[in-house]
């Protein structure tokens, strides 16, 4: 999502399955409920800090290529004020309209663009992000190229917006794997049978004459 290495597999395509997954269900949900009492997209928060606070960006180990570092360098320094603020229109508008069940996050690469933008541009009105079906926002990203090394350490928890309070996730529910019986009755009917076979063999040996 953020020109990573390479554009549109690794880790864009991480990031992305993880803006995805944030911005449905279940978790789209715990954000909505947490921007009741925190409006996460509006101007007093960065773009940048509420990434951080939300798990949006990628973990995985890439090797030599420090894709954490760099996602958050691409947000701070590489992708535009403007691109940020029509990014966050469509997230602020998603946190309130029950109608959107789904933000979708995709990124192209272009190398006739001068600056990363969304589709068609950042000044388009919010019905023009929209899916077919009017249910979903399209958070389409178009970038030059991959970035070069340039990173950053990302926001810590010394570097707080301004009304921040923790946000409470659902929680995750375990179940209990349930096996069904098998008609011989499991590992006891099998020892059971293994049991009378030999008292079986046993008779049998009994009642024969021994040999002289």
């Amino acid at each position: 999502m953020g020109a990573l290495l390479p554009v549109g597999s690794g880790p864009d395509a991480e990031i992305v399955d993880r803006l995805n997954q944030l911005f449905s269900g279940t978790e789209l949900a715990a954000l909505r409920k947490h921007n009741k009492k925190e409006k996460l997209f509006d101007p007093n928060h960065r773009l940048r800090r509420v990434a951080f606070r939300i798990g949006a960006y990628p973990s995985r180990d890439y090797g030599n290529d420090d894709a954490k570092r760099k996602w958050f360098f691409f947000l701070h320094h590489v992708l535009p004020e403007e691109t940020q603020d029509a990014i966050k229109k469509i997230l602020g508008d998603a946190m309130t309209r029950t109608a959107i069940k789904a933000v979708k996050f995709s990124v192209e690469e272009n190398s006739q663009v001068r600056h990363p933008h969304l589709f068609p541009s950042n000044s388009e009105p919010l019905t023009s992000y929209l899916n077919g079906a009017g249910n979903a926002y399209l958070v389409h990203l178009v970038v030059q190229g991959p970035m070069d090394d340039s990173a950053e350490d990302p926001p810590g928890d010394n570097d707080t917006d301004s009304g921040e309070q923790p946000i409470v996730w659902p929680k995750l529910e375990l179940r209990r794997p349930s096996f069904g019986r098998s008609k011989s009755g499991g590992a006891k009917g099998a020892a059971k049978k293994k049991a009378v076979s030999k008292k079986k063999v046993g008779k049998k040996a009994a009642k024969r004459p021994r040999k002289r």
